[in-house]
């Protein structure tokens, strides 16, 4: 069976009849077995208004040709124009399209390398990659992806681009849309793919940046975070947090202290231990201020007296001077 090319000259040549008549397509014949793409298509079965069913109708010059060129896919139950040449059926081809469910063209070079670009509604893509069988080989060929660019307007809008090491791993991935920006570098563990650095900006309310560093296994042991407002630098997930804000800078340690410096005051506290400097100082167990329990003990103090002869003594002779130490305790402490 010649192609579409071969066909076309024959006509001209002998001055065949070429007929074109309308048909709903009925079937779309995919590729389950393709090497590049299960989705391709090459032929479409068509049904005449006479209700004759036409299998087979070709999309492409070449059916056989699946390494190059461009081929338009009908959507299913869509009218089209096939033509026939001088009356023959398995001449047919589909020569217009009343609506298309996808489109595809693949370039080729002599290295093996192509160049795929992919179209439907909502998304466009674009792959590079190469064949491992050598031109003259007859075994079937695999494909390595190289790179691949891919716009989807399905759900979030965005534009993706990926990058593969030699064994088609996507090592590399950048995703942007309107509100985000992302990178993801990977390593190769064994046969699983594992992230070690994940770059994100996010835009608006709260804009900010965050980057994520992951061991070989893939688990998280740092992230950092920014925005207008503060950084944060989280350790060995979350051991260790450092959140820094305008004038504040405030260190958490798990199981640990937690302190806070800023331009008013600075805190250390662990469990029901809390130390505070500002203008004052404050140290408090559970509840229980240094301050409070001194001044209990000078009024303790003041109070004492002790047996004599006479009977119990007097209050102590220096209580004036108790009581302005500790109306000056209020000086250093809270």
């Amino acid at each position: 069976m010649g192609n579409i090319t071969d066909l076309i000259k024959d006509v001209a040549n002998k001055n065949q009849m070429i007929e074109t008549f309308a048909a709903k397509v009925i079937e779309i014949n995919t590729e389950t077995e393709s090497p590049h793409n299960t989705k391709d298509a090459y032929t479409v079965n068509i049904m005449r208004a006479d209700g004759a069913i036409l299998k087979n109708v070709r999309l492409k010059a070449s059916i056989l040709d699946v390494e190059q060129g461009i081929i338009t896919i009908p959507k299913k139950d869509s009218w089209v124009l096939a033509t026939i040449i001088d009356g023959v059926e398995t001449r047919a081809f589909v020569s217009q399209f009343s609506e298309i469910e996808r489109s595809f063209i693949r370039f080729k070079n002599d290295e093996n390398q192509y160049l795929e670009i992919n179209t439907e509604v909502g998304k466009l893509q674009m792959l590079f990659k190469q064949s491992s069988e050598s031109a003259s080989s007859t075994a079937k060929p695999t494909y390595k992806n190289i790179a691949q660019i891919e716009f989807s307007s399905k759900k979030d809008s965005n534009i993706t681009t990926s990058f593969y090491d030699e064994n088609s791993k996507e090592i590399s991935k950048n995703i942007f849309n309107g509100n985000q920006q992302q990178t993801i570098l990977s390593t190769v563990n064994g046969e699983d793919l594992k992230e070690r650095l994940k770059f994100t900006l996010t835009s608006g309310e709260n804009s900010n940046a965050a980057m994520q560093f992951f061991d070989k296994e893939g688990t998280e042991k740092q992230k950092i975070t920014f925005d207008e407002l503060h950084t944060e630098i989280n350790l060995n997930k979350g051991n260790t947090i450092f959140n820094l804000k305008d004038k504040e800078a405030k260190v958490t340690i798990k199981d640990g202290f937690e302190a806070t410096i800023s331009d008013t005051k600075t805190s250390f506290t662990k469990g029901d231990l809390t130390l505070e400097m500002d203008g004052q100082f404050k140290i408090d167990v559970g509840g229980k201020s240094l301050k409070s329990k001194l001044e209990e003990l000078i009024d303790e103090i003041g109070k004492i007296t002790v047996p004599t002869p006479m009977g119990p003594s007097g209050p102590p002779i220096n209580l004036p001077q108790l009581t302005i130490l500790k109306g000056k305790l209020t000086e250093l402490l809270k």
